[in-house]
């Protein structure tokens, strides 16, 4: 069987898809013509959208070019064309074998990056049920080209799992010495043969044990179900068709004994040494020799049709390569009946030598995509397995690889593959379910449980362009950034939230966002919106704004506009004294900015004019300190005219007089 080169263990190329632009990107037939006119195609991905845009492009500036070049038409187009989506009918399936992705990573942190057998063994089982759903879903869906090729990749990947399950996990787990059970199980499941419908269409066909005998499909119906080990099937057959009179004697007496030895083919089992078992085997495999020695000798003397055929079974039955490899149909079928026949104790280090020697009985070109996949697993090649397990589908490698890391055995491809294959594959169908919009949840998932350097790079320049349209998706985003750590990504986020917020009108909401990430600039000019608006209107109306941030802000403008609220709703309740204090906390603390402090300070003069001493000595030198702190330019600063500040001087000499007077 041909293999694989290193050089295709890097990246391999999707299945393309040819998009036909209408009208062409250069006219029909001149696409020589075209090119040569310093033309060539530029291109641009936008993996979120799952879109390229397409458009002409020149070789080299038109200013260095020595002749003018011909203009056409299609030169001052865009093409947008849609790639590839993940299909709707697949939202189940991939949804429920993340659950299972997500659970088992969670078992490895818990239990320090070692994941045990039987956890192993459930998850592989619940991908398996969720394959076979899936395949059940599609063979109940209306049938189109669409649906066939999906339930080919569906029993594919089941088919694929299983032996995987098989070979590296459940033989591996000390559940059984033996793979050959297992192996026969998988192979009747995922390739059942013979047909049930065709024992059935023999049967329903023959009334009678001689039209049984007579019928030209039972024969070879009765080997393929031996090739198979399908034992008392093949019993319950010889026994209707052995009181034929279309038959022989000899040939109804044999088929009477091989249906008895078919049904005391000995059977393992867990409370028996493999040396009792190998006894009773070779005792039935000698009973099964004398018989093929009896009918060669009866079939030396004369023909007897059905006496050959019979000699066919016992044939297969006592393992014999030749018969078996005539019989079987392919490389599985053959590879079956020589562990079950040959080696029924056989484990899993024997797998490779033998298929190796069933292998080369195969013609390799003839093999499907899942023919390779099944012969690099079961001879060991894993490196190779994997490739075409992405070649199978994208989902496969990617659980594969992870599957591979959890038993200890994805080492080997790192020594073949030139990039990390877990991380390979499983950004790689992150990618992926990021083409439609409801999974993109998933995909973060599959970034973030990679847990490379790498992948978190990915996943963070992804989280920043997700478009947040609406609250909830933008939480969860930032649940996101903040379950995998990634810092520079959330206060991206938060920054991109506070513009729209912003532009929006939802000021609160948008402070709330730049406090996140201590942005203090854009906090500032929020607050000076709001600020100016008061100014603007005379009205404090921005005060359930600030309330609801300022559990989480300690901002000095978030600081300056409360207590500035603050100071009013003391005033017009006529605490003077606690109004006054609080403006003097403004002032000296220097809260706000410097464009307000002459509103402010005129907002002292009716404290300093009032009946009652509000401010002392000492606090009426520190206002008077904060007017000489400001510098005007022009006749107005913050709409204070010079008038009013005149005013708030002499109510300032007015108080301190009054001040030394009553103290």
């Amino acid at each position: 069987m041909a293999r694989l080169g290193t050089d295709k263990f890097v990246v391999e190329r999707e299945k393309e898809v040819a998009t036909r632009l209408s009208p062409g990107v250069f006219p029909a037939g001149r696409q020589s013509e075209w090119s040569a006119q310093n033309r060539t195609l530029t291109h641009s991905v936008h993996p979120l959208t799952n879109s390229v845009a397409l458009g002409v492009a020149g070789k080299q500036p038109r200013e260095l070019l020595k002749t003018d070049v011909r203009v056409y038409e299609q030169d001052q187009r865009v093409y947008v064309c849609g790639l590839g989506t993940m299909p709707d009918e697949r939202l189940p399936f991939v949804n429920d074998t993340h659950a299972v992705f997500a659970a088992i990573q969670s078992i490895m942190d818990a239990r320090g990056d070692h994941v045990g057998v039987d956890a192993l063994l459930r998850m592989s089982a619940l991908y398996r049920e969720a394959m076979l759903r899936q395949v059940r879903v599609l063979q109940d869906a209306r049938d189109s080209e669409f649906v066939r090729s999906e339930n080919d990749v569906f029993q594919a990947m089941h088919a694929v799992w299983h032996l995987l399950e098989i070979v590296y996990v459940t033989t591996n787990a000390g559940l059984s010495a033996s793979v050959v059970p297992y192996y026969m199980e998988w192979l009747n499941f995922n390739f059942p043969a013979p047909a049930a419908a065709d024992g059935e269409r023999i049967l329903g066909s023959s009334p009678d044990a001689n039209a049984l005998a007579q019928n030209p499909d039972v024969w070879p119906y009765v080997q393929k179900l031996a090739l198979r080990g399908h034992v008392t099937t093949v019993a319950n057959m010889l026994e209707r068709i052995a009181p034929a009179q279309a038959l022989s004697a000899a040939a109804s007496r044999w088929a009477r004994e091989l249906a008895q030895t078919a049904r005391d083919m000995p059977l393992g089992s867990s409370d028996e040494t493999s040396g009792s078992f190998n006894g009773r085997w070779r005792r039935w495999n000698s009973g099964l020799q004398s018989m093929a020695t009896n009918m060669g000798s009866m079939l030396d003397k004369a023909e007897d049709a059905a006496l050959s055929a019979l000699l066919c079974v016992v044939d297969v039955m006592r393992g014999d390569a030749d018969t078996i490899s005539r019989v079987g149909e392919t490389w599985q079928d053959v590879l079956g009946a020589v562990l079950l026949y040959s080696e029924p104790t056989a484990q899993t280090e024997r797998l490779p030598a033998l298929a190796q020697l069933v292998l080369e009985q195969f013609e390799a070109d003839d093999f499907t995509l899942v023919d390779r996949t099944l012969a690099a697993l079961v001879r060991h090649e894993l490196p190779e397995f994997l490739v075409y397990c992405n070649q199978i589908d994208a989902w496969l490698s990617a659980h594969v690889s992870d599957l591979m890391e959890h038993i200890g055995i994805l080492d080997s491809c790192r020594q073949v593959f030139k990039v990390e294959p877990r991380e390979h594959y499983l950004v790689a169908l992150g990618e992926r379910y990021l083409t439609h919009e409801g999974l993109w949840r998933v995909a973060m998932d599959y970034f973030g449980l990679c847990r490379t350097r790498v992948s978190q790079s990915i996943m963070g320049e992804y989280i920043v362009r997700m478009p947040l349209e609406s609250d909830r998706k933008a939480q969860q985003v930032l649940r996101v950034c903040e379950r995998y750590k990634l810092t520079e990504a959330s206060e991206r986020v938060h920054r991109q939230l506070g513009r729209q917020k912003w532009q929006r009108g939802r000021l609160g909401a948008a402070i709330a966002h730049f406090v996140r990430v201590n942005d203090s600039s854009a906090v500032g000019q929020i607050c000076d919106q709001l600020w100016a608006e008061y100014l603007a209107s005379g009205l404090l109306t921005y005060g359930p704004i600030i309330d609801s941030v300022l559990a989480s802000s300690g901002h000095d403008r978030v600081r300056f506009l409360t207590q500035y609220r603050d100071f009013h709703e003391c005033y017009r309740a006529g605490e003077f004294a606690r109004a006054g204090k609080l403006l003097l906390s403004i002032l000296v603390g220097e809260i706000a900015p410097i464009h307000a402090v002459p509103d402010l300070l005129v907002d002292s003069i009716p404290l300093l004019e009032g009946d009652a001493l509000v401010f002392g000595a000492d606090d009426t030198l520190e206002l008077m300190r904060c007017a000489e702190s400001v510098v005007f330019v022009g006749g107005e600063e913050g709409g204070v005219e010079r008038d009013e500040l005149s005013i708030f001087s002499v109510a300032c000499a007015r108080n301190l007089a009054r001040s030394y007077v009553m103290q």
